[in-house]
């Protein structure tokens, strides 16, 4: 009886050899450097603190004064940097989108622990540490604007370079084909890739098979042009969406509709 080695076959099976995945991603990042007077400080504790549901990752910053978080859920969250014999640095309000990748450093400065330097809605600046070229569709936004059919895909058009070449009057949540005829940065249209919290939404002619409702939606990231490899796989662009998740506070939304009887 034949038997294949090294993944090959054994027995008539075909075995294969268990590889990690690498798959698209809608997480960001943060990272950075905290100094003191004199220079890059080892050792000092950050506290990185999800707004919305108090959840709180830890690290420490390395021998050069780094630190990183990874794999960063989308949100709204607190930096808390300390060190004994320094002031707690406590900074609210770092919005941290789809895929978006921040860089913070921050300065300490010599006192008692039980101090605090409280920095509050600072600006997040521009975002250094990514190539990707295109444009964040947030919560606000996405209720906000008139979206015709309520698809938080079409609403990308207010995005410099995407052009919606099909019938606006077919772009509702039941329709899949209008919805793919979006081009980006002059791609072909229906050479996108649509994905939701990672996964790809696409069936075998490339179109959209699922059209959240725009309640249900945290954010879009339209990624046009130069986006990251692993978010590769299409000739066109990327709408890297983003689902809602829990938080402490309730809340919740109402939708009413009227259609109007026929006269006949």
């Amino acid at each position: 009886m034949t038997r294949w080695r090294n993944g090959l076959m054994v027995g008539g099976a075909v075995l294969a050899t268990a590889l990690p995945l690498l798959a698209q991603t809608y997480h960001g990042g943060l990272r950075g450097a905290v100094r003191d007077p004199d220079g890059v400080t080892p050792g000092v504790a950050v506290a990185l603190i999800n707004e919305a549901n108090n959840a709180t990752r830890h690290a420490t910053t390395n021998q050069v004064g780094e630190y990183a978080f990874v794999n960063v859920e989308p949100g709204t969250y607190t930096m808390k940097v300390s060190m004994t014999a320094f002031k707690t640095i406590e900074s609210k309000g770092i919005r941290i989108g789809t895929q978006q990748f921040l860089t913070m450093d921050f300065k300490l400065e010599v006192g008692r622990l039980e101090e605090q330097i409280l920095v509050e809605g600072q600006s997040t600046g521009l975002e250094t540490s990514n190539a990707s070229v295109g444009s964040t569709l947030d919560e606000k936004t996405i209720q906000t604007l008139p979206t015709a059919g309520r698809n938080p895909f079409f609403l990308a058009t207010i995005t410099p370079g995407v052009t919606h070449t099909g019938d606006p009057q077919f772009i509702r949540q039941q329709d899949q084909t209008n919805s793919s005829l979006l081009s980006l940065g002059g791609g072909p249209r229906r050479g996108n890739n649509y994905t939701l919290d990672g996964v790809a939404i696409v069936d075998i002619r490339n179109r959209a098979t699922v059209i959240p409702s725009i309640e249900a939606v945290e954010e879009v990231k339209v990624q046009v042009t130069t986006y990251d490899a692993e978010m590769g796989r299409t000739g066109g662009g990327v709408f890297n969406m983003t689902g809602k998740s829990g938080a402490n506070a309730w809340h919740g939304s109402l939708l009413g509709q009227t259609r109007p009887a026929s006269t006949r």
